[in-house]
């Protein structure tokens, strides 16, 4: 029973830790899906990958701009950690 609840509690977190991003985080750089999605004025392709493109802006709130364009999910993307999308 108590395998049941894995998985709803590591999505939930991740949920939680996503939605704190969103809010009140700034990420330098960032991945989204590639879609046709028109980016906000500031916003610079950095990195193409197979299903990914590489975002940068120095405006702080260009991650919440993104999701009002119609981003599905917005990425940190780092060098040297677990989030390696940086070409």
């Amino acid at each position: 029973m108590k395998r049941l609840f894995i998985i709803p509690c590591m999505l939930l977190s991740w949920l939680a830790i996503a939605a704190t991003t969103m809010v009140i985080g700034s990420i330098d750089t960032a991945a989204i899906p590639r879609t046709g999605i028109e980016l906000p004025e500031g916003v610079a392709i950095v990195g193409i990958t197979e299903h990914l493109l590489i975002l940068r802006s120095d405006d702080p709130d260009y991650v919440r701009e993104l999701y009002s364009a119609g981003a599905p999910f917005v990425l940190p993307a780092r060098k040297k950690t677990c989030l390696d999308f940086q070409l």
